[in-house]
């Protein structure tokens, strides 16, 4: 974030910007903060507890709309916010997920509680589901091992693979985020490394607020080119489980690949 910038906020701003890297969806007008309809029942709970904690004063409108009752607000107070820590949840699988028509026919991904996930994975995670690429959970390696994004079934996972080719060629990463196929969900996106190096929160959150934002910019597109190119029609599905089922996935990618092939070429110029 611009430091510049961040100096220049009043309280709102600096809670609404904090609030959007933990991963919740927001809209600001004036003073009022609003939680819109792609967070949680539980996330506009727990984002009213989080506040209440840290001793921010607020007055709450309506159910999901507040406004900050102060000008201004410490930096300390908004880094509060960006770092609450997640909790543990369960991640649950159906063998519908892992089917081509459950991949075809969603055009949203799935709701995960924003305040639930990891800090520096939330924005990401939640992108990715409001992009059409359902997401189950996220996990940033507590200083000890990779980064990964848990992904529902190879499809998805092979999806994400074409919009990082599409979406995030200019963007600045610190980090290369593979896709990881044949896992238990299916697949996972992992963050690699230089051996030498050691991990750094600051950088793997840099890497996944930039993806986020690539991905809130372009949602409505991406779910477009997907609802356009991919079918649940029969000879669709039949070529799809087949390559899934002998885990050809190079010959899988370049075939979904080519379904967008025209798109493809005129995003990539």
């Amino acid at each position: 974030m611009n430091l510049m910038k961040l100096e220049m906020m009043n309280a709102t701003e600096r809670v609404a910007e904090a609030l959007k890297t933990r991963g919740v969806f927001l809209k600001e007008k004036g003073s009022i903060i609003t939680l819109t309809k792609e967070n949680t029942e539980s996330d506009i709970k727990q984002v009213r507890m989080l506040l209440d904690k840290l001793n921010i004063p607020t007055l709450w409108k309506s159910n999901d709309s507040f406004e900050v009752l102060v000008n201004r607000l410490p930096i300390a107070a908004m880094k509060s916010i960006m770092h609450e820590k997640g909790r543990p949840f369960p991640v649950q699988m159906q063998d519908y997920q892992f089917k081509w028509r459950s991949f075809a026919q969603r055009r949203f991904g799935i709701k995960v509680n924003a305040l639930d996930l990891d800090a520096n994975m939330a924005m990401f995670v939640k992108s990715l589901n409001l992009a059409g690429i359902t997401t189950l959970a996220g996990c940033n390696g507590h200083h000890r091992y990779s980064p990964k994004v848990q992904l529902s079934g190879v499809y998805q996972g092979m999806w994400f693979s074409i919009i990082q080719q599409l979406y995030f060629a200019d963007l600045s990463l610190r980090y290369k985020w593979d896709v990881h196929l044949g896992v238990e969900s299916g697949a996972l996106i992992v963050a690699k490394k230089p051996r030498e190096e050691k991990w750094d929160m600051n950088l793997i959150y840099q890497d996944t607020v930039q993806m986020a934002s690539a991905l809130q910019k372009h949602a409505k597109e991406i779910r477009e080119l997907k609802r356009t190119h991919f079918k649940r029609n029969k000879e669709m599905k039949q070529q799809a489980e087949k390559m899934r089922k002998e885990e050809n996935y190079s010959d899988l990618f370049e075939w979904m690949k080519e379904k967008v092939r025209g798109d493809y070429a005129y995003l990539k110029r």
